[in-house]
């Protein structure tokens, strides 16, 4: 029964659907603010009902198949996206007495199954058999192999701080000063996560001006909904990642509780949104130096800067 409370419910599912919808329509109301624009306002308290009709309107379109896609890669790529994405969900502890998978090797999942999700949008668009989505999965590789190894040491830092890979005793050995000593390693994981995320300033695979719509161009109705729903389900496990990795996850000022990981995921999304809306986007050539000129060695010295501070700021915790 427990089983499936957690599959269905929370953190399964529903939970990533109700996520999905509130923070479809939190990133247009904050971004209309940012923006000086009115966002969703009509359709019931503060234009919440725009999103739940935008979706079942991607709900009930029809889903067109072109010629001469891959039919196995086109129509099996959403689903596998979808699927993959919200599986790093069961392995972040929500709160003291929410954690679904028990590992001592839960972080080492939740890097892999958020690793591997780029490399299934590259299949959507392989599959697409259309040379703007193949150009679009094909910068989706790119963009990847570029940042998951700045991601994947940034991710690790903790790990190394607390000499263990479980998420959750990484939490709850987590402090004021192991934040501050992880906090160059957030930095690095935030960066990285917007490469992941296909975010601004590196939403270079769905550029619409130069490549229509990149991987997305071929996909409508339902298996258009389910990328989309892979793409904020994969926000939620990066988010989550984050607060628990360098932000203490669950833990409080005061309490310790659900509440306490949401409003730092919420903090985590805040940023990203304001990056989101206020920076242009760069070229590939920019973000391949990028990466991998700056991002990589500077994951490199942080990975020294946590030993060293192990060693002789927190005595060999």
């Amino acid at each position: 029964m427990d089983m499936f409370y957690h599959i269905a419910i929370f953190p399964g599912i529903l939970y990533v659907l109700l996520w999905t919808v509130l923070l479809f329509w939190f990133f247009r109301k904050f971004m209309a603010a940012l923006h000086k624009r009115v966002g969703p306002s009509s359709n019931g308290p503060a234009g919440s009902y725009q999103t739940l009709f935008d979706l079942t309107k991607l709900w009930t379109k029809e889903s067109i198949t072109p010629d001469g896609v891959n039919p196995y890669l086109f129509s099996l790529m959403p689903i596998l996206a979808a699927v993959i994405a919200i599986l790093p969900t069961a392995l972040i502890p929500w709160s003291p007495n929410s954690v679904v998978v028990l590992s001592k090797y839960s972080l080492l999942g939740l890097v892999v199954l958020i690793g591997i999700e780029p490399f299934l949008l590259f299949l959507t668009g392989f599959g697409s058999n259309n040379k703007y989505s193949f150009l679009g999965g094909i910068r989706v590789l790119t963009q990847m192999i570029s940042m998951e190894t700045a991601f994947f040491l940034s991710a690790l830092s903790p790990a190394l701080l607390f000499g263990t890979l479980d998420l959750h005793l990484i939490v709850t050995q987590s402090s004021g000063v192991t934040f501050l000593i992880l906090l160059p390693g957030f930095l690095l994981y935030f960066i990285a996560l917007l490469g992941l995320l296909e975010q601004p300033p590196f939403n270079i695979p769905d550029a619409e001006q130069e490549i229509v719509y990149g991987f997305y161009t071929e996909y409508s109705g339902v298996n258009y909904l389910l990328l989309k729903l892979a793409e904020f389900a994969e926000f939620l496990a990066v988010f989550g990642g984050a607060a628990t990795l360098f932000l203490g996850g669950y833990k409080g000022i005061f309490f310790d509780a659900y509440i306490c990981l949401f409003l730092k995921m919420l903090f985590v999304a805040i940023v990203m949104m304001t990056i989101r809306a206020s920076t242009p986007r760069i070229t590939m050539k920019q973000m391949l130096h990028f990466a991998w000129s700056y991002l990589v060695p500077l994951s490199l010295l942080n990975m020294a800067w946590i030993v060293i501070a192990k060693q002789y700021l927190v005595g060999g915790l």
